[in-house]
């Protein structure tokens, strides 16, 4: 049977067991997500404690990131994410177990938000730089595409799962559902055939790691577009996806709803980023994904801003549609341009730095916002980060002829010296 053009990468066997592990393992992530937030809000009615799970969550990839970056290039990718999965699975299994017992305080969800935080890093690290091998290289944008699907839209099947659950049984079932589904995530993972070349000088000394990270950072200072790249993706997370400790608050408060109208929210941001990255992962030249990079840029900052403006929760669903698909379609976008420009070699260390950008600006920007919303109010913020962040891309636009570059008339991605003469 002759595989749809939008789902070209699903055709390659390795990648579509990598691809169900991560659906899996990140709709469990989402799930905890959903849970841990409304129980901590529900015991303390405090944003500013969901904002410092969220934060407990995302700055693993700040604090470990480097380290993280370096075993991905020189321990077995496929290992090693198997690894981080079946952990992650005892973390929510212990975090069952205590909820059944009446033992969970907010710190003890906090707790084992950072133990997550840790292993998911990790997983998506292995998983962003596994994929450039599973698939061939003309469709990295349909792979980082539909792993965007998964990685973005988890919250449309977490919250799917989740939120009758949540409102039936209670977060304690939850965090059970999340341990299966990461039970069955690494059971797929289990079956990838991956294959990685280490060499004796590439192979992991403990005396000396700091001296690959160094390397690395060096290597993306050397190609500029990369750090281009990565500047985007932080200031997109700080500024249009740190949102989600605001969300309880914000349905409470703006729109008068509950736990369901919170779970159906994000399951409608998780369902417009799959519509999304479906829609558009068929496209194929450097020009068409560049344009689309920049029009996302832009709503994704629009559509945060008119989710602020929302008092209807009919609306919120709508526009929470909108927000999802522009913000996963310029995070795929993103990360098929960082993958593409970087050497396998140094490809862990990208992808880390990648994504200690994004989680970083994401657990800086919950942790902050939570905080501030004692006198800010989650409907302001969203309007004021929001419209930054159309602004900045536009500044951007103006003075950056890299940025530029990424849709102007061409077949190719442009050559290292090109890059180094536009930015």
């Amino acid at each position: 049977m002759k595989i749809p053009k939008t789902l070209a990468s699903l055709g390659y066997r390795d990648y579509r067991l990598l691809w169900i592990s991560s659906a899996l393992a990140n709709s469990g992530q989402y799930a905890f997500t959903i849970a841990a937030s409304w129980l901590i809000f529900s015991i303390s009615k405090s944003s500013a404690l969901v904002g410092v799970a969220m934060f407990a969550t995302m700055i693993p990839g700040v604090l470990f990131g480097p380290i993280i970056g370096v075993l991905v290039d020189r321990v077995h990718r496929r290992k090693l994410l198997t690894v981080a999965v079946f952990l992650n699975a005892m973390n929510l299994g212990t975090l069952t177990i205590l909820s059944i017992a009446g033992l969970v305080t907010p710190w003890v969800i906090i707790a084992c938000a950072f133990l997550l935080g840790i292993c998911f890093n990790v997983q998506m690290t292995c998983t962003n730089a596994m994929m450039p091998s599973l698939i061939p290289k003309e469709i990295l944008f349909n792979g980082t595409a539909l792993q965007g699907t998964i990685s973005h839209g988890a919250g449309f099947l977490g919250s799917a799962i989740a939120s009758p659950i949540l409102v039936l049984f209670g977060p304690y079932a939850v965090f059970g559902l999340c341990f299966l589904l990461y039970v069955a995530a690494g059971t797929q993972s289990l079956w990838v055939h991956f294959s990685q070349t280490i060499t004796s000088t590439d192979r992991l000394n403990i005396k000396n790691v700091f001296k690959p990270i160094l390397e690395g950072f060096v290597y993306i200072k050397g190609t500029p577009l990369l750090g281009l790249m990565i500047l985007m993706v932080f200031f997109h997370c700080f500024l249009t996806m740190a949102y989600t400790s605001l969300l309880p608050e914000f349905i409470s408060t703006e729109i008068g709803g509950d736990s369901g109208i919170y779970g159906t929210l994000t399951l409608f941001i998780g369902l417009g980023a799959i519509i999304g990255n479906l829609s558009t992962a068929s496209i194929s030249t450097m020009r068409g994904q560049g344009v689309l990079y920049i029009v996302m840029a832009i709503a994704s900052g629009v559509t945060l801003f008119f989710l602020g403006l929302t008092k209807s929760a009919y609306m919120a669903f709508f526009i929470g549609l909108t927000v999802g698909g522009t913000q996963a379609i310029f995070m795929a976008i993103n990360l098929a341009f960082v993958l593409r420009f970087a050497n396998d070699q140094f490809r862990g260390r990208v992808a880390s730095v990648n994504f200690i950008f994004a989680s970083g600006a994401m657990a800086l920007g919950n942790f902050l916002y939570g905080n501030l919303s004692e006198f800010i109010p989650p409907k302001l913020n969203m309007l004021t980060t929001g419209s930054l962040f159309t602004i900045l891309v536009i500044i951007m636009l103006v003075f950056s002829s890299g940025l530029r570059s990424l849709y102007q008339k061409q077949e190719n991605f442009p050559t290292k010296q090109q890059i180094s003469a536009n930015v």
